[in-house]
């Protein structure tokens, strides 16, 4: 799935158009979610600022009761074989 919504703060976590707009992201860390009123979704409007805030969203994107909250990881080096 790619992000879902065009306005997104860049950065390691997006929503993706799987967003139903439950509105559980923003309960969880309403600093860091808002809505989309024309598309009646949830995006990442401002990434993690401080360890707290990223605990929040961590939160809700495990909790996320369709999945649609993801976080880009780094690539790991791989192993030399």
């Amino acid at each position: 799935m790619s992000p879902g919504n065009s306005v997104q703060c860049p950065g390691k976590y997006y929503t993706t158009d799987l967003c139903d707009g439950c509105a559980y992201c923003a309960a969880v860390a309403p600093e860091n979610f808002d809505f989309e009123k024309s598309t009646n979704t949830y995006f990442v409007a401002h990434q993690p600022r401080d360890l707290e805030e990223e605990e929040f969203i961590q939160e809700a994107m495990d909790d996320c009761p369709v999945d649609a909250i993801r976080a880009i990881e780094a690539l790991q080096p791989q192993a030399e074989v």
